[in-house]
């Protein structure tokens, strides 16, 4: 995900530059012109993604490691069931 968000920021960035420098011409296309704040804005998403990439690459090594956190690892005698002597109690 972050290869392709900089892989489009820049070539927005360059397309916009081009056009604002008029190294191509499109005066017909006025448009067009959104391109450099565009880029600017997913180079802006690029640095973000980034930056958590570590930090949730982190969080989910530490779920990972937490016993008893997988639904099918639990008994069925466990606090999520509710039960009262060994019968079953009705969820509200």
């Amino acid at each position: 995900m972050t290869k392709k968000l900089f892989i489009l920021s820049v070539t927005a960035l360059a397309l916009g530059l081009a056009f604002v420098t008029d190294v191509i011409n499109v005066q017909n296309a006025a448009a067009l012109y959104v391109a450099l704040p565009a880029g600017a804005i997913i180079f802006g998403l690029f640095m973000v993604f980034k930056s958590l990439e570590k930090e949730s690459a982190l969080h989910d090594a530490e779920q990972d490691t937490r016993p008893g956190l997988h639904n099918n690892t639990q008994p069925c005698g466990s606090r999520h069931s509710p039960n009262i002597h060994g019968k079953a109690v009705a969820a509200h």
